[in-house]
């Protein structure tokens, strides 16, 4: 039996979180058939307008809608708002989107943006610690997760995110090592469950910085910073490596 997980307008689609297939394994695309046949809004299953997810590895990554799912394997489905790094999780609309180069103070940028957009949570980090938008979407399905059940560390969703990526219940030390730096890459997450608000937060940022998700990917350096971080082995590949970042995010304590 294969166990589908269902977000954002995927989970609207079928009218449930999550479903089961009875089968020990399917392809990417007779999984994604079934779901169509079982859902009462189907244009919501356009396929280019969603992400699945195999083990916490994007199946793009591996063999698209070709991939073999087998009975056991976790699978996740969400929906893309429209193009670039802007999901659905749960109830909220989520931009995720790197920046070349901040060229203003990190902490005032931050916090005018916080106060222009009260309806909107953002956090903006330091390039360097995200490994790949799979990354980010997975420490705040954890931090929402913790919301939920009512054992955030923190006292809000953008600290617990910055907590949860960096591995340490220290928030000073959190900040140190993914604050966002001048004169180097970000990244800036969003999150609001009101879309327009957050609309309106992505227009700024699209008019004032030069936007760039290639900051985002997963590269050798990047794995090798965030190994000697997280006291981590970096010689594992890319999938091994992004489940051992959303493990240490997962388990972490105060």
């Amino acid at each position: 039996m294969i166990t589908i997980r269902l977000l954002g307008g995927a989970k609207k689609a079928v009218g449930k979180p999550a479903v089961n297939l009875d089968q020990p394994s399917a392809s990417v695309s007779e999984i994604l058939d079934f779901l169509t046949t079982i859902s009462a809004e189907p244009r919501l299953l356009q396929r280019d307008n969603l992400i699945i997810t195999l083990n916490d590895v994007d199946s793009a990554s591996l063999q698209g809608h070709n991939t073999t799912v087998k009975s056991g394997d976790k699978v996740t489905i969400v929906t893309v708002v429209h193009g670039g790094m802007d999901y659905m999780l749960d109830d909220y609309h989520l931009l995720i989107t790197g920046v070349l180069r901040i060229v203003s103070d990190p902490g005032k940028l931050v916090d005018t943006l916080r106060d222009r957009y009260g309806n909107v949570s953002i956090q903006a980090v330091n390039a360097n610690v995200v490994y790949g938008e799979e990354h980010l979407v997975g420490i705040l399905r954890i931090a929402l997760e913790a919301e939920k059940r009512k054992i955030m560390l923190t006292n809000s969703l953008e600290m617990e995110l910055l907590i949860r990526l960096t591995g340490t219940n220290q928030i000073e030390e959190a900040i140190r090592r993914a604050g966002l730096k001048k004169e180097t890459a970000g990244c800036f997450i969003a999150f609001s469950q009101e879309s327009e608000s957050l609309r309106q937060f992505e227009s700024q940022i699209k008019s004032e910085f030069d936007l760039n998700d290639s900051v985002l990917k997963p590269s050798k350096e990047k794995r090798i910073g965030l190994a000697s971080m997280l006291s981590f082995p970096n010689e594992l590949n890319n999938s091994e490596f992004l489940q051992y970042l959303l493990e240490k995010a997962a388990i972490l304590i105060k």
